[in-house]
């Protein structure tokens, strides 16, 4: 027992051998299409094709026809008035026809809000494939990385039926006791019921990219690439640049601030009052005229309200715009920094469990079991290692998964996807 020992940890961490078995078998899968099979869709083929036919992106796209609708409105000409009058006074008839006219620009200004507000669709439509760039990632690389935790479960279930074979070996020849096949039976149960779990997993993350693609949810799809695979980064500088002219929250902020300048604009025109020119004919004065033409203005005086608590809270807003938009852009700074650190740690570990971990796992695995083979080692080592491979295949995949992520976040505040 001295010459040979192992560790509980030494043994969970050999148990992981099935961690290098999914790619392989996965990229077999992918390439052994049947006949006339469409082939393996790419992450940016899934990107194009949700963008094409996502149906909540095409809602958002359809809203701007609302916003054009009111830069039509905008601008609008107002209407002239008509008035006609009989009386028994003298004279008794009249007619006159009043026209509005705008001295200051009124419908220009209306109109330069109007367009302001439109330019707020696109930031709308940015917003909705940003959430949609987002959610297709995880769910592409989210079928990936259940591919993965489908092969790893199935190597699971082998290296439990290969220990149970095992240990009812060791059983039979009467050097184990009847117990060692009891947890043997257990582990090989519940590997296969984490197998099952992921498939069932694999095929919820399946049903969420076809939402995204607007397919129907049991529709099998065939992915290419691997659930690892990063873009290329670029420079923190580049980064911090594209993400200071294109981040969505910036890009809110500035247009914001252009609606608040046409505000003001149209405010200040409206300070002018707008006269109203009129033009009509009285009718009907015996002894005097039988048509007598007249003409005449009225207009508003603006003595006590000119827009001056509109003005003062448009100017307002406008400082608090300002504000807001320089904080943000210090934080955009920062979280563009933070965004690419975590996306380097999270491929660091990644990059660990590939080349580091599951290599060596995959020696002190066979050594275990041979270990246990030989009477050299307890069942409880080799069933503790069984329960420690769930937990390293979790920590694998849920490092698979947050790599992802740590991109999405970085896609998020660049505000376009990554090249």
């Amino acid at each position: 027992m001295r010459g040979f020992s192992l560790t509980a940890t030494t043994v969970a961490l050999g148990a992981a051998l099935a961690l290098l078995a999914p790619a392989p078998a996965r990229a077999q899968a992918l390439v052994s299409q049947p006949p006339g099979a469409s082939p393996p869709m790419t992450f940016r083929q899934a990107l194009d094709l949700a963008t094409a036919q996502n149906l909540e992106l095409a809602a958002v796209r359809r809203s701007r026809a609302v916003r054009e609708a009111e830069v039509r409105a905008a601008g609008q000409w107002a209407n002239p008035e008509f008035s006609g009058e009989i009386t028994k006074d003298v004279p008794h008839g009249d007619l006159a026809i009043g026209l509005p006219v705008d001295i200051s620009g009124r419908r220009s200004n209306r109109v330069a809000v109007a367009k302001a507000g439109l330019a707020m669709a696109d930031v709308d439509v940015a917003n909705a494939m940003r959430q949609l760039r987002r959610d297709t990632r995880l769910a592409f690389y989210g079928v990936l990385a259940a591919d993965e935790a489908m092969a790893l479960a199935e190597s699971v279930v082998q290296v439990a039926q290969r220990f149970k074979d095992v240990t009812q070996a060791r059983f039979d020849e009467g050097a184990a006791p009847r117990l060692d096949v009891m947890g043997a039976d257990l582990g090989l149960v519940r590997a296969k019921a984490d197998l099952e779990l992921a498939r069932s997993a694999r095929r919820a993350y399946q049903a969420d990219l076809n939402a995204l693609l607007n397919r129907p949810p049991g529709m099998t799809l065939a992915l290419a690439g691997e659930a690892f695979d990063v873009p290329a980064l670029p420079t923190l500088d580049r980064a911090t640049a594209a993400a200071l002219a294109t981040n969505i929250d910036l890009v809110t902020l500035d247009r914001e601030a252009a609606i608040e300048t046409s505000t003001f604009g149209l405010l200040k025109a409206e300070r002018v009052p707008m006269p109203t020119f009129s033009f009509g004919t009285a009718l009907n004065a015996p002894g005097e005229f039988t048509v007598g033409p007249h003409a005449g203005v009225s207009i508003e005086l603006p003595l006590f309200s000119r827009n001056q608590g509109e003005m003062a809270g448009s100017l307002a807003r406008s400082d608090t715009i300002k504000a807001r938009r320089e904080a943000l852009r210090r934080r955009v700074e920062a979280r563009v920094y933070a965004a690419m650190e975590r996306v380097a740690a999270q491929r660091a570990q990644v990059d660990a469990f590939r080349a580091t971990i599951v290599p060596t796992a995959t020696a002190l695995q066979g050594l275990a079991e041979e270990s246990y083979r030989l009477g050299r080692t307890s069942v409880l080592g080799a069933l503790e290692a069984q329960r420690s491979l769930r937990d390293i295949k979790y920590d694998y995949l849920q490092a698979l998964l947050a790599l992802q992520a740590a991109v999405a976040d970085l896609e998020d505040i660049l505000g376009a996807p990554i090249q």
